[in-house]
């Protein structure tokens, strides 16, 4: 039996990939080819992101196949002891909370971009992601921020040059 509901990761993944990817091609006087354009990091990152999709698509379709035979292996033994689902296979309602929250925090980032500059943003991004996705101390949260955004500073504005927004 086909279930959507467990797709729907991999297909969320592929329509935003393609979204963001149509927005690299339309950035006025860039090319995605080049590395020191404005649209080259989004179209890279959408590309994996679509790659990262599809191949989550195949691999819950194969699983759903396998699930499928082993079904029917089990009616012919007419052994039902055997779970055909195991727990860490399925997404709860908590795992679908934690990407909906996710998502929501990656849209805030992109909402106050304009209005704070690229290394607040990012810090508050970044801290805010692992408080909810790690869970780790505030004072290690911090640090890991703080000096993620001082790397990415030295190495895209001082190394190659890149004006971050």
């Amino acid at each position: 039996m086909y279930s959507f509901k467990s797709s729907l990761p991999g297909i969320m993944m592929v329509i935003v990939s393609l979204l963001v990817l149509s927005q690299a091609f339309m950035m006025e006087n860039q090319s995605i080819t080049d590395p020191a354009s404005g649209s080259f990091l989004p179209a890279l990152i959408a590309l994996i992101m679509l790659a990262a999709g599809i191949i989550t698509i195949f691999k819950d379709g194969r699983q759903r196949a396998s699930s499928a035979h082993m079904e029917e292996e089990e009616n012919f033994k007419k052994d039902d002891s055997i779970n055909k689902t195991s727990e860490a296979d399925t997404f709860t309602k908590q795992d679908y909370k934690l990407i909906l929250l996710y998502f929501c925090l990656v849209i805030a980032f992109v909402l106050i971009l304009p209005i704070i500059s690229f290394f607040p943003a990012a810090f508050l991004f970044l801290a805010a992601s692992m408080f909810f996705l790690k869970g780790v101390s505030w004072l290690l949260n911090i640090t890991i921020s703080l000096g993620t955004v001082v790397v990415i500073y030295f190495l895209f504005s001082e190394l190659f040059n890149i004006v971050f927004p």
